[in-house]
């Protein structure tokens, strides 16, 4: 039941909207760009979408746009966490209903953003704290607001927003049918935007898990030939992280696939803990 920021506001008009330097800017515009494309070539299909909300029903209605936070190109280890799917954003940019939320109704019972919020502050400091020695999720985030520095990218393999304000579970149908529409064996959007990203670690969040996503279009999306088998890391007799490489673009990346991010799980045990021992094991 994972979706890449649950937002538990109604979205109005969003008049607040992150600050980007003149490189991110830049960067932006491709993105825009590249979105652009994408909702043209998922627009080829003229069937309605079904979304939860009858109100929308064409791609660009439905698209939720992701991307990039401030900060992220300026990382010495960029990071780009995936998701699945948004949740009451359809035709928003997911960034700026983002800091609505971190603005207005962010507290640390989220543990969607909690999580992300702990695994970004424990790679910046290069994992030298322990889990009992790390701020609160608010004081992580207020720290990255002071400095306009949160840098990390959240992107979803599905930009088709889950508008159905009574059913959190992960649309699957609505999800396929945005990976089909894509035709990303005719032009990989997502693997466009991966490479505009550059991540140097990509964090997924159980995208493999039985019966979510066709596997002919996930793999079009990661694909499997671009993967090298690491380790497993082990909780309480039980995987909780698995930890890879990733070629993207020739050039091999750190590739760590954990529970979904919202689940109820331990934020020491299951997240922060996992990530700190691969990527910054004790010697």
């Amino acid at each position: 039941m994972e979706m890449c920021g649950i937002l538990n506001f109604e979205v109005k008009k969003l008049s607040k909207k992150f600050k980007y330097n003149g490189e991110e800017k830049l960067k932006n515009k491709e993105l825009d760009i590249l979105m652009d494309e994408w909702i043209s070539e998922l627009s080829k299909n003229p069937e309605p979408i079904s979304n939860g909300d009858k109100t929308k029903t064409t791609p660009s209605d439905c698209f939720a746009k992701d991307g990039f936070f401030p900060g992220y190109y300026e990382q010495k280890r960029k990071v780009v966490f995936i998701c699945r799917e948004t949740r009451l954003i359809g035709g928003y940019d997911f960034r700026d209903t983002t800091k609505e939320f971190f603005e207005n109704d962010f507290n640390n019972n989220n543990s969607f953003w909690r999580h992300i919020l702990y695994i970004m502050y424990g790679i910046k400091t290069e994992g030298k704290y322990s889990f009992e020695e790390i701020p609160t999720a608010l004081e992580i985030l207020n720290e990255m607001y002071s400095n306009n520095n949160f840098g990390f990218a959240t992107i979803n393999i599905s930009k088709y927003s889950n508008d159905d304000k009574n059913n959190w579970q992960t649309n699957i149908v609505l999800a396929n049918r945005f990976l089909k529409d894509s035709n990303l064996d005719k032009t990989n959007f997502f693997q466009k935007e991966l490479e505009l990203l550059n991540p140097d670690i990509i964090i997924t969040a159980n995208l493999w898990e039985h019966g979510l996503f066709n596997e002919e279009y996930l793999d079009l999306c990661l694909p499997k030939t671009n993967f090298s088998k690491g380790k497993n890391v082990i909780y309480d007799g039980e995987s909780v992280a698995e930890y890879g490489k990733y070629n993207l673009n020739g050039r091999d990346i750190d590739y760590i696939d954990l529970y979904h991010f919202s689940a109820k799980k331990s934020d020491k045990y299951c997240y922060y803990n996992p990530v700190m021992e691969i990527l910054f094991p004790k010697k």
